[in-house]
């Protein structure tokens, strides 16, 4: 307490208070490209514009085993449908496992290898599907 007695270090001390509160007021800033891209946790409207290029996406990567749709039966009956996954994963580490080429799910999935877009708009198509945004 005795730095307190030094000519400014009161002042000092209550604007670094005053600093921090400030901080924790300030409006948020910029969105990083992850929550601008729908990753960040942000429930903004999907776009349908990509959810179209996701249902591509679908279409060419997984709806050989999967249902792709919002009520169909998956030809593999033992691959979930789409609608179903995100309740069984985080759409943002699925989307990264999708672009680090990493295996999803169970040995007889193939490795995906996809770009951010691809990624990206294929979980937007899923949330499309599965009622979640």
């Amino acid at each position: 307490m005795k730095a307190l007695n030094r000519p400014g270090a009161f002042l000092a001390v209550l604007m670094v208070a005053f600093l921090q509160a400030a901080c924790q007021t300030s409006p948020p800033g910029p969105q990083s490209e992850a929550e601008q891209s729908g990753w960040g946790g942000s429930r903004e409207e999907l776009d349908p514009v990509q959810i179209d290029i996701g249902r591509q996406v679908a279409q060419r990567e997984c709806a050989s085993c999967h249902s792709i749709d919002a009520a169909s039966v998956s030809p593999n009956l033992s691959a979930p449908p789409l609608r179903e996954v995100l309740a069984m994963n985080d759409p943002e580490f699925l989307a990264y496992r999708f672009i680090d080429a990493m295996r999803v799910g169970h040995d007889e999935m193939p490795l995906f290898d996809f770009d951010v877009r691809s990624a990206d708009a294929l979980i937007a198509y899923i949330k499309s599907i599965s009622g979640t945004s």
